[in-house]
């Protein structure tokens, strides 16, 4: 795999800091290897902590999901029905007509924890695509689960491990989930400033299916090519660490961006 680019700033932890100002992002050079992704910060974890949907999550497409084994091979398959779901977790976004296919692959560690990590991570990737739906008709399609051995020194690390073990495989997005203790972040993605070569990477951290959700809809918003909002500025919006988990808006230029950028995925 080429080296990525290190456009990289500091890696925010632990918890959220109210009122802290936001670091700044490093810009106006161009990289050779902008398509394989930028590295950014991590977004930190939620104030509460761990929390799970209360509820179906909303299925926009009947999918026949396969699951693959660690050599990549369909193992076997499963069925996720369309649903209308009329709990306050659903947007009632209807079916986006630009369908997305994501590769949804949870570490050793995630399926330790959870004997029915499949499904979990499946309704982590349709809750988190409810934004998309509703704004932007991109419907997020898990095609596909897979088991992940992850390893790295800190979330930046996990990343790079993620990208190198699925780079080539014929998906549009790769998220990543993980219960590994070195991740010390909420999330952490590539930014692309232009289209990506491959898939688009993103690793969320276990954090119950809602927070999860609100995490990873907040990466892959960055595979899109968008930028955080500076901390403390007051504006509402997912990327915003002030907001990341609390509203479901992006901001005006944000929504312009993935607007411009969603062809990258068709």
């Amino acid at each position: 795999m080429k080296k990525r680019s290190l456009f990289f700033t500091l890696l925010l932890s632990a918890s959220l800091i109210p009122g802290a100002a936001g670091v700044a992002e490093t810009g106006g050079h161009g990289h050779p290897h902008e398509a394989k992704g930028i590295h950014i910060e991590a977004l930190p974890k939620p104030k509460d902590g761990f929390k799970d949907l209360a509820g179906k999550v909303h299925v926009e497409k009947t999918t026949k999901t396969k699951v693959l084994d660690e050599k990549g091979n369909t193992a076997g398959t499963m069925t996720f029905e369309k649903n209308v779901n009329n709990s306050k977790f659903s947007t009632q976004a209807s079916t986006g007509k630009q369908k997305v296919s994501v590769l949804a692959v949870a570490d050793k560690q995630f399926r330790t924890k959870y004997k029915d990590w499949k499904t979990r991570i499946v309704q982590i990737v349709e809750e988190a695509d409810e934004m998309f739906n509703r704004d932007h008709d991109i419907d997020f399609v898990v095609e596909a689960v897979a088991p992940w051995n992850s390893s790295g020194k800190n979330a930046s690390d996990i990343l790079d491990n993620l990208a190198a073990k699925f780079e080539g495989q014929p998906y549009k997005f790769v998220a990543g989930f993980t219960a590994n203790d070195n991740f010390e972040a909420g999330g952490i993605a590539f930014q692309y400033p232009v289209k990506p070569d491959g898939p688009a990477f993103s690793v969320t951290l276990d954090m119950g299916t809602e927070n999860s959700a609100k995490a990873a809809r907040h990466e892959f918003s960055h595979n899109f090519g968008v930028e955080h909002d500076p901390q403390g500025s007051g504006i509402r919006c997912i990327m915003n660490y002030d907001y990341a988990y609390t509203v479901d808006v992006w901001d005006e230029a944000h929504n312009e961006l993935i607007e411009k950028n969603k062809v990258w995925y068709q």
